[in-house]
């Protein structure tokens, strides 16, 4: 079935409005809820949610081939602004919501059930397993089986996040930022998977943009690179990390540095072109 803007938008807010009642009610989802929960989709390329929907008149700074989303950025921001405490509340959703658009690209499931595939078929015990940009937890679900392995993930989006959090209860989700974690985490992870976000966006983590080495300067400038070299200080010995991510990791003659900090701790087990 064709992607359909419409479809994904009135998914999308069905999926959070389930997400706020869940936690409002303190109960897990149902069958029929967690079936809407795993559709959610994020706001990855929905470009129409950084226009004006708070009144009907709105609808004229929209280009007519996206009228007929309206009426479902519209309904989103009613309910984001009846259920927040305060307008602040209100306003750190919506723009965790459009910082979104940019980087938020699910990873279909084939992709990660490979990856994991692939690391089971290898024989590595998996016993603390870390997703630093989790999404709705495609890669979660993937390393979950009859061994399940210590669960501890990261969601920046404030929305994704609480959706997250309902369809993985058992798992250590942290609604927030990568950068986050604690330093007393490092070299504590066998393995560390994601479908990393990428992009030239800076990364502030002082002990990254602070530090006295200017490569780990140089990759808090570049998302992509920050989270290669931050997801290997959080491997133990032995651990490997397993991300999807642009060519520019690997083909950018500026990332030269970047990658020769890898190659200096860690050995390369296989890259694979997508």
């Amino acid at each position: 079935m064709a992607y359909s803007k419409r479809e994904q938008l009135a998914t999308n807010v069905a999926a959070i409005m389930i997400a706020f009642s869940l936690e409002r009610e303190k109960r897990l989802p149902n069958k029929s809820e967690r079936e809407v929960l795993e559709r959610y989709g994020g706001f990855g390329g929905l470009k129409c949610i950084l226009n004006p929907a708070d009144k009907p008149e709105d609808i004229q700074y929209w280009v007519k081939s996206e009228h007929e989303l309206f009426s479902f950025v519209s309904d989103l921001h009613r309910f984001l602004k009846d259920n927040s405490t305060d307008g602040k509340q209100y306003r750190d959703y919506v723009q965790s919501m459009k910082r979104s658009v940019l980087s938020a690209f699910y990873t279909p499931p084939a992709v990660s059930d490979a990856i994991s595939e692939a690391l089971k078929v290898s024989g590595i015990q998996i016993s603390h397993f870390l997703e630093p940009s989790a999404g709705t937890g495609n890669f979660i679900e993937s390393f979950t089986d009859s061994s399940t392995p210590k669960i501890t993930a990261y969601e920046k989006d404030l929305l994704t996040g609480k959706i997250l959090k309902q369809l993985y209860p058992d798992s250590n989700i942290r609604i927030a930022g990568f950068e986050t974690i604690s330093e007393k985490e490092q070299n504590s992870y066998d393995v560390v998977a994601s479908n990393i976000p990428f992009g030239d966006f800076s990364v502030f983590d002082p002990t990254f943009s602070r530090s006295k080495d200017t490569t780990k300067k140089q990759a808090a400038k570049s998302i992509h690179n920050y989270f290669f070299l931050k997801g290997s200080d959080m491997l133990r010995e032995g651990g490997i990390l397993a991300f999807i991510t642009s060519q520019g990791v690997l083909n950018s003659p500026a990332n030269v540095p970047i990658r020769e900090a890898l190659m200096q701790n860690h050995r390369l087990l296989s890259a694979i072109r997508l």
